[in-house]
């Protein structure tokens, strides 16, 4: 079987970035063009299927290959569980080529010139390196990869297309302060909590540009501009997901499963509920900024007991709170039920803003404030007034 034309196939995806505004400054275009994505993609990738990541290899099926490669909304994953699946594939997607339309709008956002002095946090395959070497200078570029197999692929493929950064294996939450200051940070792996290295390692007037989420909103983007005081400032941009740094994943994974216990729900308090928090499936806008409001709060869904479409689970390491229908159970030190109205009734008092709105601050010792409109628009946090005392309940509920 023989694929498409790839050359072919990068003009018609230019073709759909153009039309649907992907390349917001005219040097964008020639750049995608330019460089060869698919260069970058390895013959074996990965994709979803049932109920795992199958690999799915080009020289067993060119053209579903090609596809994927071809595809201006889609990210091709290209490691999963570190590198390490099991005989029935794998659970994790761990590493990947992000969309062009995820690729061109950070670039975006980054305001590139030429000269300026980058350092990448996540090489990746080194497509996104390609690109910055050819806006930048190769010279001027510093791309830091965590993983030593998949940063040894990236200089193959790299130095394969002409293109010679400097790739560092390190652990991407420390930068590269020998190569500092620079002029641009630009981050492939989402955080919650943008690094001190990052902000000290820009120089004032600087741009930070990092993927961002929360664990209620996963998706999100920060641009921050360096202070002459050394902070990071600035407003949230397009939300985008991507793959978590791997000294952060730990913490987007629910607590749920540790914290309840059958008798944990024994002793859990009930109460009536204002209203289901239908919100946290209808609008992004009010669960990423509720999220601002109660960092480590996770959300779970499930099917519910009664006639209600779904029930609620909120958690913590030490509280959860079960919501279905017009009641509650809650359990440990934290009335999560109450937070959560609370910071939404912020949000709506504020007008309902959409998450352009939200912006972050980043201090040189990593302290980190979010805010509306403006950095003296602190948002509140946290919002715990405590618990009442627990209610008896002869009821169980396994999860």
């Amino acid at each position: 079987m023989t694929g498409p034309d790839l050359d072919v196939l990068s003009v018609r995806t230019a073709d759909e970035l153009d039309a649907a505004g992907g390349f917001q400054q005219p040097w964008m275009r020639d750049l995608f063009l330019k460089v060869p994505r698919h260069a970058f993609v390895p013959d074996r990738v990965w994709v979803w299927s049932a109920d795992a990541y199958r690999p799915l290899d080009r020289t067993v099926d060119p053209v579903g290959w090609a596809r994927l490669v071809g595809d201006a909304t889609r990210s091709v994953v290209t490691q999963v569980d570190d590198g390490r699946p099991g005989p029935d594939g794998g659970a994790l997607p761990t590493s990947s080529i992000s969309a062009p339309n995820a690729v061109f709008t950070m670039l975006a956002a980054a305001d590139l010139e030429s000269g300026h002095r980058v350092v990448e946090i996540g090489t990746g395959t080194g497509y996104n390196a390609a690109l910055l070497c050819e806006r930048v200078g190769a010279r001027n570029v510093v791309s830091v990869e965590i993983d030593p197999v998949v940063a040894e692929s990236a200089r193959r493929a790299l130095h394969a297309t002409g293109y010679r950064p400097t790739v560092i294996v390190a652990d991407g939450e420390a930068g590269h302060s020998t190569g500092g200051p620079y002029d641009r940070l630009i981050s492939t792996v989402s955080s919650h909590r943008v690094p001190a290295a990052w902000v000290q390692q820009v120089r004032p007037g600087g741009l930070i540009v990092t993927p961002w989420r929360t664990t209620l909103a996963t998706s999100g983007m920060a641009v921050l501009r360096v202070t002459e005081d050394g902070r990071a400032e600035g407003h949230f941009g397009h939300p985008m997901a991507f793959m978590d740094l791997r000294g952060q994943r730990r913490d987007d994974y629910s607590p749920l499963r540790e914290v309840y216990t059958r008798d944990a729900w024994e002793d859990s308090r009930t109460r009536s509920v204002r209203s289901a928090p239908r919100w946290l499936d209808d609008d992004y806008h009010a669960r990423f900024a509720v999220g601002l409001m109660l960092p480590g709060v996770h959300v779970d869904r499930q099917d519910a007991d009664s006639g209600d479409e779904f029930a609620w689970w909120l958690s913590t390491p030490t509280s959860w709170a079960y919501v279905a229908g017009d009641t509650a159970r809650q359990w440990g030190p934290r009335d999560l039920l109450d937070e959560l109205d609370r910071a939404h009734d912020h949000w709506t008092g504020a007008g309902r803003p959409d998450l352009y709105r939200y912006g972050l601050t980043v201090t040189r010792d990593g302290t980190q404030q979010p805010w509306l409109d403006t950095p003296d628009g602190l948002l509140p946090q946290p919002f715990s007034r405590g618990v009442t005392p627990a209610r008896r309940s002869g009821r169980t509920r396994p999860l």
